[in-house]
């Protein structure tokens, strides 16, 4: 009998959670191995994973290991033990969702200077686990769930570029399908979709501040017939991503985005989805996975040099003006001067280098935010 594939989940958190769940209850007839910094909490999430997969009569081989991913080393030796077919990054320093926790006028303008201003924070540790997984020599394919829009460009710029991201366009397709479906007043699975779309579309809408009017491409397709004229597609974006409650319980369908990609990434013959980041382009696309990897599958009116530059614009509302060839990152003019006025945090650019430090800095002149607000 041949060996499982083995997918390796690093990062048990909000997303890291819901994709263990879900996958020890699933079909799929894989190894997990479950990794965070803290081993006793890992086992404690590992088994009651087990435990709930018992009643649905599932009995996949689940294991506890402890990584620490600031160890580059240690955890390329994990990385050689395990032998995964598929790695996924679930960890980051600091959630995107803790700035909620301000007063809603600080709340509104530290969102409105963009996600990607926190990028040190979201990329700092996906970055050290694809430093590991080079180090390894491992061929596993590497999904990165932190901020992957972001995130991906910049490993690719590093040589090190993740497989694929998850969400954010597999956020907004689902939702858009299933919107269509209910105006048309027709079965969901005869509603097909073609976009291209970044994370700031996901949040445009969800969070204080942000700006509209970032470029997406949209084609809607009903039973096969090419419907998109019946539409204006960025108000049907704006209430197919409404349809989703205003608070952090969408992060189950991360994860079940997630389970796509690692699906489509053990399968022998191709699948057609929509995920951001493939191969390290910014934003997200169609795109074909396999066990080959990754590729975009764009629609034949837009090229790839087209689709590339609608999502390095669309990054721009964002907070992220560019991302050099050397992999250094610049902040947007607008995010500077936010995180300056509210978080005292001065920094127009960094470099893979700098990024756990600043990252750092980041994290501790927050902490001396909430602390000036109570929170």
């Amino acid at each position: 009998m041949a060996e499982k594939p083995t997918v390796l989940i690093i990062g048990i958190g909000e997303v890291g959670r819901y994709l263990l769940e879900f996958l020890v209850r699933g079909d799929l007839e894989i190894d997990v191995v479950a990794a965070d910094v803290d081993l006793r909490a890992v086992q404690a999430k590992v088994d009651g994973a087990l435990i709930g997969a018992a009643l649905h009569d599932r009995h996949l081989d689940v294991r506890a290991l402890e990584v620490d991913l600031f160890d580059v080393e240690r955890t390329a030796e994990v990385i050689r033990e395990v032998r995964p077919d598929v790695v996924v990054n679930c960890a980051v320093l600091q959630t995107w969702h803790v700035i909620r926790q301000l007063p809603e006028d600080v709340y509104t303008r530290l969102s409105s200077a963009g996600l990607g201003a926190w990028l040190p924070v979201q990329l700092t540790l996906a970055m050290k686990l694809a430093q590991a997984l080079q180090l390894s020599g491992a061929s596993a394919h590497y999904i990165n769930t932190a901020l992957s829009d972001l995130t991906n460009p910049v490993l690719g710029a590093m040589g090190i570029a993740p497989t694929i991201g998850i969400g954010n366009v597999a956020l907004i397709e689902p939702a858009v399908r299933t919107q269509v479906a209910r105006e048309l007043d027709i079965p969901r699975a005869q509603v097909a979709l073609k976009m291209i779309a970044h994370h700031v579309h996901w949040v445009v809408w969800r969070e204080a501040g942000y700006r509209e009017g970032a470029p997406f491409y949209m084609r809607i397709f009903a039973a096969g017939e090419d419907v998109t004229d019946r539409f204006a597609t960025q108000d049907l974006m704006k209430r197919s991503i409404l349809l989703y409650p205003n608070d952090t319980s969408f992060t189950a369908v991360s994860a079940s985005s997630a389970i796509q990609n690692i699906r489509a990434l053990l399968s022998e013959e191709p699948v057609s989805l929509h995920s951001p980041a493939p191969n390290g382009l910014p934003g997200g696309y169609p795109v074909i996975l396999s066990r080959e990897g990754s590729k975009v599958d764009l629609p034949p009116d837009v090229s790839l040099e087209a689709a590339v530059a609608m999502n390095q614009e669309a990054q721009t509302y964002d907070g992220i003006r560019k991302v050099d060839e050397d992999a250094r990152v610049h902040f947007m003019p607008y995010s500077i001067e936010i995180m300056k006025e509210i978080l005292g945090f001065d920094c127009a650019s960094f470099t893979p280098e700098e990024c756990a430090g600043v990252a750092k800095e980041q994290m501790s002149r927050f902490q001396e935010l909430k602390r000036r607000y109570g929170v």
